[in-house]
């Protein structure tokens, strides 16, 4: 099959009738059978627009084969009729094949509608005013660190729930950080370095969470068994051994990251004792709460400008107002 990526079009552009040609990511894949007991694959194709069903009928042999490449998270190149069946609208496949990785991650994932490059100025920039030398040693031995950042720059903060594209986690941390700068300005004698260098801290074990650098954008397995907390503790714990800190210092840093969550039963490892891990865990919620309230409302504008409501949202238990 011939193929040109700048002819491929994205799946919010498809339409009914020929695709001549399309490179999609596969987020599922499943062996069915129809109403006439022949068998057929179904598949859910996405790319950073949306996503699609898609189905692929052929002899057992040949389906067998397809499988054995079309696996989630792999990429295939793709030529097939888009139609509507059951007033949803589908690809009926024609050919399926293998295609190649790497180098193509945004045509698959969304990205930060933020520069990164920025956003790594201004990181860079409230962290070196922390005034305690240990805090900011501490903070900047993760910038100095070339393997860290570089999972740091492209991880999102989430699968589904917010800022859960490529660059999301440094737009969340970045928000996190200036919330907690402006609650410290209000409140003056809380510890604004602690707070602010556990605000950046907060988070790290999410680039052990997901795996994302490749097509695949799912959990790790450190991530299912452990979650980004304890991961997060981890390489905090594994940066700080050769360094020299304060004890109280190094427990209470250790203990923001632990307790950022807020409740146990919100995945917090401890609930916050002391003023500024409650302070990085407020940041924490507010950013991740507002980012819910703003995707709701932009995806119901999308779909029904003259609605007065969202839908309901399982994250926030309620639907929101849209006027």
């Amino acid at each position: 099959m011939s193929f040109s990526t700048e002819r491929a079009p994205f799946i919010r552009d498809l339409q009914n009738g020929l695709l001549e040609e399309g490179k999609f990511l596969i987020r599922r894949a499943l062996l069915q059978t129809a109403k006439n007991n022949k068998p057929f694959l179904r598949f859910m194709l996405a790319d950073a627009s949306g996503h699609m069903p898609a189905i692929y009928f052929g002899a057992p042999a040949e389906l067998k084969k397809i499988s054995e490449f079309a696996k989630p998270g792999k990429i295939v190149r793709i030529q097939g009729i888009v139609e509507e069946f059951q007033n949803v609208k589908q690809i009926k496949l024609m050919k399926l094949d293998a295609a190649e990785e790497g180098g193509e991650l945004s045509r698959f994932w969304a990205r930060t509608p933020l520069s990164r490059r920025q956003m790594y100025t201004e990181m860079r920039q409230l962290l070196q005013h922390i005034g305690s030398n240990e805090l900011r040693d501490v903070c900047l031995s993760f910038l100095r660190d070339r393997s860290f950042m570089r999972l740091f720059l492209e991880a999102p903060a989430s699968r589904h729930i917010h800022h859960a594209y490529i660059g999301g986690l440094m737009e969340h941390t970045l928000n996190v950080m200036r919330t907690v700068s402006a609650l410290c300005r209000t409140y003056a004698h809380a510890d604004a370095d602690l707070a602010l260098a556990g605000a950046f801290l907060h988070d790290i074990g999410k680039i052990d969470e997901y795996s994302f650098l490749l097509s695949h954008y799912e959990h790790s397995e450190a991530g299912r068994l452990k979650g980004h907390t304890l991961l997060s503790y981890e390489r905090l714990k594994e940066k700080l051994t050769p360094m020299r800190i304060n004890t109280v210092t190094k427990a209470k840093l250790e203990h923001v990251i632990l307790s950022h969550q807020g409740r146990r039963t919100w995945g917090a490892i401890e609930e916050p004792r002391f003023l500024e891990a409650y302070l990085v865990h407020a940041a924490d919620a507010i950013d991740s709460t507002q980012f819910i309230f703003h995707d709701l409302k932009r995806n119901a504008e999308a779909r029904s400008p003259e609605s007065a409501w969202s839908e309901y949202s399982k994250y926030l238990g309620r639907e929101i107002f849209l006027r």
